[in-house]
């Protein structure tokens, strides 16, 4: 029997993908960051669902910086590198 392998996901996170253990490195990088420079949830959430709308996310990482978003939207410091930054 073949196995059908789940299609390629262009515009979805990483905890959307079968990228797991990234996932978990990314979570507990998240994890250890200072409360003071982490982006408050409500914004985090907000950062995401604006990455997840743009032609640059794919499977988790940003194409135009290469970063992954979840990371990088996790930092309160950071900010959209795209030439008209989106957040």
């Amino acid at each position: 029997m073949k196995t059908v392998e789940a299609p390629f996901c262009k515009r979805c996170l990483l905890g959307e993908t079968d990228m797991q253990e990234q996932l978990q490195g990314i979570r507990e990088l998240i994890g250890l960051l200072p409360e003071e420079q982490k982006t408050p949830p409500a914004l985090y959430i907000a950062r995401l669902k604006t990455c997840r709308q743009c032609n640059h996310l794919v499977a988790g990482t940003c194409a135009r910086c290469g970063c992954f978003v979840e990371l990088r939207a996790a930092k309160q410091a950071l900010f959209c590198l795209d030439s008209a930054p989106k957040w």
